[in-house]
């Protein structure tokens, strides 16, 4: 597994989610859990002519989902992807730390915590001298607080605005 993952960091983005669950697995692994791990395996072999491709632009663009209590203790995953012009160049693919109760809250904590690294980014291009559109960054703020809303009008059991 070390190897997956030191594979899936450096040059194989297109694997990370499914070697981050084989990850959280070791401890008790199955005979579905090491088929997993044969289909990923296979796929890197299939696919070794597949190249990392990175062009530079100056605007990032962000992916951030969830899914849903995926794992056996009923926790959700979050997956994260930054390009900065043509190729990956962030992406991350961890458990939330919650129990959440429903799909909403899993995606509102997947934003939740995809967010520092967006405004580290993008303190980190400024800094750089690089122009860094705001329009992007308030769409995605624009986004957490309607999910905010949203959530908390659920909680409180009015319907959302």
């Amino acid at each position: 597994m070390a190897k997956l993952l030191y594979l899936c960091r450096c040059t194989r983005h297109d694997v990370q989610t499914a070697v981050a669950f084989l990850c959280t697995r070791v401890k008790e692994l199955d005979e579905d859990d090491y088929k997993k791990f044969t289909k990923v395996m296979q796929y890197i072999r299939n696919t070794k002519h597949l190249t990392l491709t990175i062009e530079s632009s100056a605007d990032p663009k962000w992916w951030v989902d969830s899914s849903y209590a995926v794992h056996p203790d009923m926790r959700s995953h979050t997956g994260v992807v930054m390009t900065l012009g043509r190729g990956t160049t962030y992406s991350a693919s961890t458990k939330q730390k919650l129990n959440m109760k429903s799909s909403t809250e899993a995606e509102l904590v997947a934003i939740d915590d995809a967010m520092a690294q967006v405004l580290w980014t993008r303190h980190f291009l400024e800094a750089q001298g690089e122009y860094v559109p705001t329009q992007q960054y308030t769409k995605i703020i624009q986004v957490q607080s309607y999910w905010q809303k949203t959530v908390s009008s659920q909680v409180a059991g009015r319907p959302g605005t």
